[in-house]
């Protein structure tokens, strides 16, 4: 089965982030192989010495660094949320603060009203989660979908 480039970006960016290891890499690579063949491409993934000859393969093949999609990283943030590997708090904060994401406008005024609530408000959280869980719910398949491809 072939794979787009955006696809291989998501796996560069797993790589590059630890989300993925270079043993469950090889075994994904392993995993494309049927009946027919595989892709030569994941061909030359799977006798791969290590990650850094992994994305150099991906970035020499299909000019991807590991820079995917703004809609991807922020389902990255509401995917580990839902799933208790950030809080509320954190998954807004590296939204607004760390990524310097360029989402829409009411997007991002949903996200600071929601992040103003902490550090005030008695329920911070359950009135914040009001104004983030539709963007969540926006972006967090993205996430998921992608990398579900990758067996993560």
């Amino acid at each position: 089965m072939k794979h787009s480039a955006a696809e291989y970006n998501v796996l560069s960016y797993l790589l590059k982030k630890h989300v993925m290891s270079y043993e469950k890499a090889i075994e994904w690579a392993y995993s494309q192989y049927t009946d027919e063949g595989v892709d030569p491409f994941i061909e030359s993934i799977s006798l791969a010495m290590d990650v850094s000859e992994i994305l150099e393969l991906i970035s020499s093949e299909f000019q991807v660094y590991g820079e995917p999609s703004q809609d991807f990283i922020a389902g990255e943030a509401a995917s580990k949320y839902s799933k208790e590997q950030l809080s509320l708090y954190d998954a807004i904060a590296r939204i607004l603060f760390d990524l310097d994401l360029e989402l829409p406008e009411e997007e991002l005024q949903e996200l600071y009203i929601a992040e103003d609530y902490f550090g005030w408000h008695d329920q911070a959280e359950k009135e914040a989660v009001k104004h983030v869980l539709p963007i969540f719910s926006k972006y967090r398949p993205v996430y998921e979908h992608a990398v579900a491809k990758f067996g993560v």
